[in-house]
Order: C-alpha cells, then sequence, then structure tokens
C-alpha cells in the first residue's frame, strides 16, 4: 500500500509477477489444448484419408488442415486467456487517501474512470504459508492474494496476482483505508507443509475449537 498526497494506491502485483503467471497460464493451455489434440489425432487422422479416398485431395493437404485445425484452437486458448491475465488490474487508486470515497482500477498502465468505493464491495486477503517438511533446506514460503467479493450480482470477483510476504500489515492498513466507507476487509490464511518427491504441498487441517468445559 503506498499512500501520497492525492491517492492511495494497492499495488496488486508487480511487472514481474504478471509475466510469471502469464507464463504459466499460457504453458497450461498450451498442454491443455494439445492434450485432446493428441487423444482426437488417430481420428483426424482417419477423417482425412476418408477425405482423400472421396474427394481426391492429397495427403499432404489433408495432414497440414489437421494441424492447422489443432494450432488454431491453442492459439485461440492463447489469446483468451493472455488477455485476461495481462489486463487484470495491477493497481487500485482510493482518494481521498484519508478517507476514500473514489477509486479506479489500472491495466496495463492505463487508469480506468472513477468510480464510488462502495462499488469495491469487501476484501477478502487470502494468505498462503507453504512449510517445509522435515530435512528439506528451503525455507517457508508466504504468499498473498487480494479479492473482491461482488458488491452487484453479475460483477465479477476481482483476484490479485500472487504476492510474496506476509499481508497482515497490508490488512490493517486496508482495513483502516475502507473503514469509512463501511467496506470490511477478511484475512483468511491456510497452511501448506511440502511433500517429498516434489508433490504438491498439502493442506494442514485447522485445530479443532476448544470446547467449553462441562
Amino acid at each position: 500500500m503506498r499512500v501520497g498526497p492525492d491517492a492511495a494506491v494497492l499495488v496488486l502485483g508487480t511487472g514481474r509477477d504478471r509475466v510469471r503467471e502469464t507464463a504459466g497460464i499460457l504453458g497450461r493451455e498450451t498442454a491443455a489444448g494439445l492434450g485432446p489434440q493428441v487423444v482426437l489425432l488417430p481420428l483426424g487422422l482417419l477423417a482425412g484419408a476418408a477425405v482423400h479416398a472421396v474427394l481426391g485431395v492429397g495427403t499432404g493437404a489433408v495432414v497440414g488442415l489437421v494441424g492447422a485445425l489443432a494450432l488454431l484452437e491453442v492459439l485461440a486458448c492463447w489469446l483468451v486467456s493472455g488477455w485476461g491475465e495481462l489486463t487484470r488490474p495491477s493497481r487500485l487508486e482510493f482518494a481521498p487517501p484519508d478517507a476514500p470515497a473514489r477509486m479506479r482500477f489500472v491495466r496495463l498502465g492505463v487508469r480506468g474512470r472513477w468510480r464510488p468505493v462502495t462499488e469495491l464491495g469487501n476484501l477478502r486477503v487470502a494468505h498462503r504459508i507453504v512449510a517445509p517438511v522435515d530435512g528439506d533446506p528451503r525455507p517457508a514460503r508466504e504468499t498473498f492474494t487480494v479479492r473482491r467479493e461482488a458488491a452487484r450480482p453479475g460483477t465479477a470477483p476481482l483476484s490479485a496476482y500472487e504476492v510474496p510476504g506476509d499481508p497482515r500489515r497490508l490488512v490493517e492498513q486496508l482495513g483502516g483505508l475502507l473503514a469509512p466507507a463501511g467496506l470490511a476487509v477478511e484475512l483468511r490464511t491456510d497452511r501448506y507443509v511440502r511433500t517429498r518427491g516434489g508433490g504438491p504441498p498439502v493442506l494442514v487441517p485447522d485445530p479443532p475449537a476448544d470446547r467449553p468445559a462441562g
């Protein structure tokens, strides 16, 4: 959170965060797009053979058509997912900075129009702690995201990029900033433990609440 004379700015992630997460999304979309193509490749070849037999189209043209369709599907996934990731807000600006009445999103360095701060709705900060397993020399890793609870039906929630660090100070600042507008900021912490062999971290369940005596 950066507080200036004209506005308070919530930074939702650095340029490096955006590039890293966008690259990860595109990689997963590529794998998701190519996976079905590998499974359906025999069917495509059979269809191509039928077209070759019925219409007399050359084998090279049929193979090229099947490959072009597969490439177009992957490119479409790239465009849809990549553009959506790149255009997620990188900053939120609040004004005036002491008791904001309006806010605006900043996407790709372009500031949007000012809106009433109440349109933002309540915020939830999702805090993720990944602890090492015994014998793992890597230190624990803390990250967080800021999510927007939709103020109106049909409004897509805001999800910030995963930012490294402990968000408790940020939650305190945001809570104090948005309290005059009647907006709440909730902190949710989930703890994970790394697994041996490079598997995904395992969620550590919350301890049961103490029951009253008697």
